[in-house]
């Protein structure tokens, strides 16, 4: 009975120290990612899906990995798939826990990046699954204000993204819910929950040019320069915002 306790601790010690191991692996991904170390946050997040292949925590963060590695893949070819591997990710962090408001946010994110990667006038099923998981996630609201804000982002970047062409066009393809007053709500709520986040002041000053508010979009595209970058691919972004201006 002695040794059977004695085998019991030991498995409970090993279980506890790799839930702690797998943590702070989680931790350090979320810092390599702010600090832009996109190698370093691989290894990370990698090296803990090794070690916890079922974990929620971990599977989300790997979907997000797969999309900024799709971003950054230089071959055109290449990024597709990586953006597909994305959705995978999330669907099985999804498959685990239901009610995980990342895992629609990643799901919405790494589906709509393979939406613009084929066009999305030609994926409108695609496009509706953004939307649809990206309102899970903010009636969920359930997580970090940052992880809503993302949520806001991405719904609201789906509607300006559809408003480039005309509702009648849209209708047919499902896909004339597309409103480009939803899409500053969306926006300005995203930037209001996460200030000063370049990705997010960058589609803010998109939608505010796209609704003739010139001036304050420049305004908003000329505050960008002075931020600091937080996400892989802000520097490409700043460049993004003086196009804008230019």
């Amino acid at each position: 009975m002695t040794r059977i306790l004695s085998a019991f601790v030991v498995l409970m010690v090993c279980v506890v120290c790799l839930h702690a191991d797998v943590s702070s692996l989680c931790s350090a991904f979320d810092t390599q990612i702010e600090a832009l170390d996109v190698k370093g946050a691989r290894q990370s997040i990698e090296q803990a899906y090794k070690e916890a292949p079922s974990s929620y925590e971990v599977l989300y963060r790997m979907a997000r990995l797969h999309i900024i590695l799709g971003d950054q893949e230089k071959v055109e070819d290449n990024k597709l798939p990586l953006y597909t591997k994305g959705v995978e990710f999330a669907n099985k962090a999804l498959a685990i826990n239901g009610k995980g408001m990342s895992g629609y946010v990643y799901r919405a994110a790494a589906n709509g990046k393979v939406a613009l990667f084929k066009g999305i006038f030609s994926v409108g099923g695609v496009v509706n699954s953004v939307r649809d998981d990206a309102w899970s996630a903010i009636k969920l609201n359930n997580e970090t204000p940052q992880r809503l804000a993302s949520a806001h982002y991405i719904l609201g970047r789906a509607h300006l993204n559809l408003t480039k062409k005309p509702k009648l066009v849209r209708y047919p393809l499902g896909l004339a819910w597309g409103n480009i007053d939803e899409a500053f709500e969306h926006l300005k709520k995203a930037r209001e929950l996460r200030p000063d986040f370049i990705m997010f002041e960058l589609e803010y000053a998109r939608v505010l040019i796209a609704m003739d508010r010139e001036e304050e979009g420049k305004a908003i595209a000329r505050r960008i320069a002075g931020l600091s970058p937080k996400e892989p691919g802000d520097k490409e972004r700043k460049n993004e915002a003086l196009e804008l201006l230019q």
